[in-house]
């Protein structure tokens, strides 16, 4: 989107673990050897309207269970601010509203590997897809006690359960002088895995099909330094190590919503449409878009329909030609 360990429910680590089934299956596994060798974008089809939301929309991602979609509503006014679900058929219902005065405003959805949502909204982690839903952590440890998220952004669970969050302080007034990228245990524990004193903006995040990769973007990072990927390795217990810079884009490109194919291709939401790249960094082309993305998600029976939220009024569907990861 433009523009620790305080935890107030114990979070059981199986709940975002894979549970009873493997994580590289629910995240490699079941695709065809030969789609994943193909370009997957090339003969695409050009976007399709899946529902027209008159309103600025982010944080889609896919719930296999209910075959639907949620996506936020993080901006306007009054009583249209929330998540929402939609089905493949457009058809649309608002799961619980948001609060920009409170921080309760939705903002980024991930999945695990044995399907549990978690929502990042402005000042808050909450676990659950439905109007039910808990809150994992509100802040981090300080040297004077809890210390406030600014304005979460992105989350993505990793198969270990651990969920890695970004802090781009968007709606902090007076602006934040760090910005961060936080890691969540699996029981509610958070830190800060990494902050940035020159503002950069960490915003969308992905985790590589071995889930060895974090990648994050950054929309604005420090005077001449051109906005980029990140590209974080990752240790076996789920810790930032190492990391360099995968991609880098126009001073203008403004990236947002990052995502990761099975054949470990990246796509990046820019105002150019849906960049497309190698894991080697090579770029494979753009999906150009009526409107500016702002998120996107893998989903549909085989995982090869990308949802893509907007800037502006519409949620757009894109048919590729290799399935992506639901995360």
């Amino acid at each position: 989107m433009k523009r620790v360990s305080t935890l107030l429910f114990a979070l059981p680590v199986c709940l975002l673990a894979a549970c009873g089934s493997s994580s590289e299956e629910a995240t490699t596994g079941g695709a065809d050897d030969a789609d994943l060798k193909k370009n997957p974008i090339q003969g695409v089809a050009p976007a399709k309207t899946l529902i027209e939301t008159g309103q600025y929309t982010d944080g889609p991602v896919w719930l296999p269970s209910e075959q639907v979609l949620l996506y936020t509503v993080p901006l306007n006014q009054g009583d249209i601010p929330g998540l929402y679900r939609v089905k493949p058929d457009g058809a649309a219902m608002k799961v619980r509203g948001g609060d920009a005065k409170t921080g309760a405003l939705p903002i980024g959805n991930g999945i695990s590997a044995n399907g549990e949502v978690v929502t990042v909204e402005a000042k808050r982690i909450m676990r659950g897809a439905g109007a039910d839903a808990v809150p994992i952590a509100e802040g981090f440890p300080g040297v004077d006690g809890l210390t406030r998220f600014d304005t979460l952004n992105d989350v993505v669970i990793h198969k270990s359960g651990v969920m890695f969050v970004t802090d781009p302080g968007y709606f902090a007034d007076p602006p934040p002088l760090t910005n961060r990228i936080y890691r969540v245990g699996p029981d509610g524990t958070v830190t800060v895995a990494a902050a940035f004193e020159s503002v950069p903006r960490p915003n969308g995040v992905a985790l590589s099909p071995d889930q060895k990769i974090l990648y994050v973007g950054f929309e604005k990072p420090q005077q001449g330094t051109k906005p980029h990927i990140e590209k974080y390795n990752l240790s076996d217990d789920a810790n930032l190590m190492e990391h360099t810079k995968f991609v880098e884009f126009e001073m203008d490109a403004s990236p947002d919503g990052v995502e990761v194919d099975k054949a470990g291709n990246v796509y990046v939401a820019t105002k150019a449409g849906i960049e497309v790249f190698k894991s080697d960094g090579k770029k494979i082309g753009v999906v150009k878009l009526p409107d500016q993305p702002t998120g996107m998600a893998f989903g549909g029976a085989d995982l090869k329909t990308l949802y893509v939220t907007t800037a502006k009024t519409k949620i757009y569907e894109l048919k590729l030609n290799v399935p992506g990861i639901n995360q």
